[in-house]
């Protein structure tokens, strides 16, 4: 898998990946740290979760996330997608690599997808002569743009976490997005 060249800075309780653009030089994005059980780092970040109808934190291995964010943004300088569709090509692509290799996608691994975009964008954004950052606004129409489109492209290979209780608590399970619909009903 192709990515940028990064590195991450610590300070206290807060890691800084530092990415090497092709066009915008050096990337910077902030995120608050842990140290999970296991003893390795855990980055914190917002996350929509279509299922609960609502954002929540997230913690993903930091070595992991910034493979993950360097190659979006790779995807981003390197692919030539139009202005107007580089959104809808980098998910395609980074989808489809994820169906390749697990045959299926599930609903929390898409929804993670979705927020390292509009991370890696928003950083890059912020890079521009003028930029502005992305607002919870142009956040959510980038969101609902690639639910839809993993709704459509998608469907038949996106599975939906679901709980049930049990007497050892709350288990989960997956169920086809397609059935997850006809539940719906």
């Amino acid at each position: 898998m192709a990515t940028l060249s990064y590195k991450i800075l610590h300070s206290g309780t807060e890691a800084t990946l530092v990415f090497h653009s092709i066009s915008h030089g050096e990337v910077r994005v902030a995120f608050k740290c842990i140290n999970t059980p296991d003893g390795s780092k855990g980055l914190v970040y917002d996350c929509f979760n279509a299922t609960i109808g609502r954002t929540m934190q997230q913690v993903s291995d930091e070595n992991e996330f910034a493979n993950d964010l360097s190659y979006i943004i790779y995807l981003y300088e390197n692919h030539g997608f139009t202005d107007g569709d580089f959104l809808i090509g980098t998910f395609d692509a980074i989808i489809d690599k994820h169906i390749r290799q697990y045959n299926r996608i599930v609903d929390t691994d898409l929804y993670s997808t979705i927020a390292q975009m509009i991370i890696a964008l928003n950083a890059l954004v912020q890079k521009e002569p003028n930029g502005i950052p992305l607002n919870e606004h142009g956040k959510h129409n980038i969101l609902e743009m690639l639910m839809i489109r993993a709704e459509e492209k998608y469907a038949v290979f996106l599975y939906v976490t679901q709980y049930a209780r049990t007497p050892f608590g709350l288990q989960p399970h997956l169920m086809s997005f397609n059935d997850f619909k006809k539940n719906l009903k």
